[in-house]
């Protein structure tokens, strides 16, 4: 045993299934469960309420518990005037709104649900606009889905990056890492959904362009998280690169 594993606490005995599911998301140590919510445990196949008591009470007798999910809140007059002008054929109008919802969205927010439907809605929305905006600000506010609803809508916004217009793909592309900051079961729909995308994308005309997008989004959740087997993914993404030209352009994004 380690002197590292020894402080963060050895896991409780569980079912198989639980355990496979918590080595399904990387979770090794105790104190790894105090960045999750039972929500998002719950989401795992194979865990189930008895586990999550048995690790309940094993944090409690470590003076630790879950993450808490976010509370709720109603959004202001403001945010919801921003919210409508998304949808504005008033360019000046739309990239206040942009900008303005981008920096309250930089934090954890109580209204996540009450914009979450419309901004689903966004990503096939006809304005390529209202797309890439829907896009960016769903992945911003992973971090407040205490509820696990990217769970079943991350397909929906990683289809935005493949979207016919290319620079709206990009915007969509550069922000999906941001899903991963909305905890350890995020992360790893980030890593797997990406990970597909980076080799889908060999017969596309930007094909490049993607796969360096994808693995400096990878670098910045690496560098929010320091997981390891991020690094290591991208690393093997890379080896895998057949052309020495792409391969050297994609490492220095991990050399930097």
């Amino acid at each position: 045993m380690t002197k590292d594993s020894h402080i963060q606490g050895n896991l409780p005995k569980t079912s198989a299934p639980a355990q496979r599911a918590l080595e399904s998301v990387g979770i090794t140590t105790l104190k790894q469960l105090t960045d999750i919510t039972e929500a998002e445990l719950l989401l795992l196949h194979g865990m189930g309420q008895k586990a999550i008591r048995i690790l309940r009470e094993e944090l409690k007798a470590k003076g630790w518990s879950f993450r808490e999910p976010m509370k709720s809140g109603k959004m202001d007059k403001s945010i919801r005037a921003h919210l409508d002008n998304i949808r504005s054929t008033d360019g000046q109008l739309q990239n206040k709104a942009y900008y303005a919802l981008m920096e309250k969205t930089e934090k954890p927010v109580g209204w996540a649900y009450e914009a979450w439907d419309e901004l689903v809605e966004g990503l096939t929305h006809k304005d390529n606009h209202v797309r890439a905006i829907s896009s960016q600000l769903l992945a911003n506010l992973a971090k407040s889905d205490s509820k696990g609803r990217m769970f079943k809508d991350f397909d929906k916004l990683l289809n935005v990056t493949k979207d016919e217009k290319f620079v709206t793909a990009r915007h969509c592309l550069q922000s999906i890492w941001r899903v991963g900051l909305g905890g350890k079961n995020a992360q790893k729909m980030v890593v797997d959904g990406l990970e597909k995308r980076y080799y889908e994308c060999s017969a596309e005309k930007n094909c490049t362009l993607i796969r360096y997008d994808i693995l400096v989004g990878l670098r910045n959740l690496y560098e929010a998280t320091t997981s390891g087997e991020i690094k290591e993914k991208a690393l093997e993404w890379i080896e895998a690169e057949p052309e020495l030209k792409y391969r050297k352009k994609y490492t220095t994004v991990w050399k930097k």
